[in-house]
């Protein structure tokens, strides 16, 4: 096979997050002449849009023999993430650089840097935050979803990025799960320990590179007068990750500190990416997610994913395509009460949720006092950590019964 010299770019991402990818795509186009590969975790359908820029890969022919079961155990965000690094070694094959960028990322100028320090550099990655961090409860977090945002990696073809997306790979196939309470936060937290594994993996702490709600309080964002761009100590953002972006009113549904940058400025970037939003939909017939629901259209709750994870072993010697709803896997179902109520896709409730649910959540804790109250401290305390031991549903094997 012929390996291009140039740059292969690639994102990952579902039907519903298309248009993000084709921002990202437009973007890369636009300031550096590249395409982008768009890896689309959903079955085949057909999709009208503009290839100059973009080049669409569907999942499925790709996909590994236990594709099927991943598709089951873990949810989009989870099983997107736990592909990047096998889809990295498939982009290595083709090209002799490789850039991954996360689909919400909006590209602003030319990549030099990062091919600038490909040269002497065979991995790469780019830290949440610059500067030294004081508080303590910001570098829990750190602690708790990763040192390094991986909405961004680069590397060269080379035996030493071969082992590192193999290490990789070999995590996530196993577990990529969104569980940041018990260690686990998918494909992210693992890159944490890969420079302690593979010294050779740069840290490029560039505060061009990766701008975020995160790290903008020690970013001050200007914009050039003479090239009307936008800029950070004079020099031109090289890219700008538009995570959890609400509109072009609201930058992030989170909450984040913004530090000496001016609202007008964070408003500019935030409409800006909207209008890229909007010029690049597209008209689908669903925007459904597709293994989010069995064959027969039934909707497919977070909680039967993590109880099949947990009997995996099981399951994937006796079940070759989970979402045919094959009779052993209807009676798991059964058995447990894991049949969903509804077809409609419920998200998971987050903190996000706290005060729709304040009323629930005044309850909970009332109860939890009753019982202090009823078994003493230091019983509470042991329940407590059986609590968090449990909240992880793959650590619950005896929940599930098989007969």
């Amino acid at each position: 096979m012929i390996i291009d010299n140039s740059a292969g770019i690639f994102t990952v991402c579902n039907l519903g997050y298309l248009n993000k990818a084709l921002v990202l795509a437009q973007s890369v186009y636009k300031t550096n002449n590249l395409k982008t590969n768009i890896f689309l975790f959903d079955k085949k359908t057909s999709i009208n849009i503009n290839n100059d820029y973009v080049k669409i890969r569907w999942i499925e022919d790709y996909a590994p023999d236990n594709f099927l079961h991943l598709a089951f155990i873990y949810n989009v965000i989870e099983l997107t993430t736990a592909f990047k690094p096998y889809l990295a070694s498939i982009m290595a094959k083709e090209y002799s650089r490789v850039i991954f960028f996360d689909p919400d990322v909006m590209v602003f100028d030319k990549l030099d840097v990062v091919f600038d320090n490909l040269k002497n550099n065979d991995f790469i990655l780019t830290p949440h935050q610059s500067n030294i961090e004081y508080d303590s409860s910001i570098n829990l977090n750190y602690q708790r979803f990763g040192y390094f945002n991986l909405g961004f990696f680069a590397f060269n073809r080379s035996s030493i990025s071969n082992k590192i997306l193999d290490w990789w790979w070999k995590q996530c196939e196993i577990h990529c799960f969104d569980e940041a309470h018990y260690g686990s936060f998918t494909d992210q937290k693992w890159m944490s320990l890969a420079p302690f594994y593979f010294p050779v993996i740069k840290n490029l702490n560039k505060p061009q590179l990766n701008v975020a709600w995160w790290n903008l309080k020690d970013r001050l964002i200007s914009k050039n007068p003479k090239t009307n761009k936008f800029t950070i100590d004079k020099q031109n953002i090289v890219f700008f990750h538009f995570s959890s972006f609400i509109d072009e009113k609201k930058l992030t549904k989170r909450s984040f500190e913004i530090g000496m940058n001016s609202n007008q400025i964070l408003m500019e970037l935030a409409s800006l990416y909207q209008d890229s939003l909007l010029e690049n939909q597209i008209s689908l017939k669903s925007k459904t997610y597709s293994y989010d629901y069995f064959d027969n259209g039934d909707y497919i709750n977070p909680i039967l994913r993590r109880a099949y994870a947990s009997k995996l072993n099981y399951f994937k010697d006796v079940i070759i395509n989970p979402f045919s709803k094959p009779i052993k896997l209807t009676k798991f179902m059964n058995l447990n009460f894991l049949n969903s109520r509804s077809k409609i896709n419920m998200s998971l409730i987050g903190h996000q949720d706290k005060k729709t649910y304040s009323k629930s959540i005044n309850f909970y804790f009332t109860l939890l006092r009753l019982i202090l109250r009823f078994l003493g401290p230091n019983k509470f305390i042991a329940l407590n950590r059986l609590m968090i031991y449990s909240t992880s549903f793959l650590n619950g094997k005896e929940y599930w019964k098989l007969k």
